[in-house]
């Protein structure tokens, strides 16, 4: 007599495994293809604009023609980051976020990779 309850407990696990197996795959294929939001834009804006000022030339002496300079990098990091978020909002926002070019400018570590991510063909 177990040895039948043991059977009937198996059989029910594999009646129920497909229906968990697809459960997960839901589950982790829309966590995958999440779409782009507004604070993914404002995100990427400020990650490019730390990529803008880590690779700026800031003058090395204190002088006022040097601090009037420092002034505008700053300015133009600001600038550059309104642009990539309005950008971003008109181009990737409701798109899916693991696609492309959004996906490429997120990981960038530096200006180059930037201009690579620009190759990438839209899908």
């Amino acid at each position: 007599m177990r040895g039948r309850d043991k059977l009937g407990e198996q059989r029910r696990f594999f009646a129920l495994a497909p229906g968990f197996v697809l459960l997960i795959g839901v589950f982790v294929g829309s966590a995958c293809v999440r779409d782009v939001t507004e604070e993914d834009c404002r995100s990427l804006g400020a990650h490019l604009r730390a990529i803008w000022t880590a690779e700026a030339k800031f003058p090395q002496t204190a002088t006022p023609s040097a601090e009037k300079a420092v002034a505008v990098i700053k300015s133009e990091g600001a600038k550059l980051e309104e642009s990539v978020i309005v950008t971003c909002k008109r181009d990737y926002m409701g798109k899916p976020k693991a696609s492309g070019e959004f996906s490429c400018l997120s990981r960038a570590k530096t200006y180059a990779d930037v201009q690579a991510c620009a190759t990438i063909p839209e899908h």
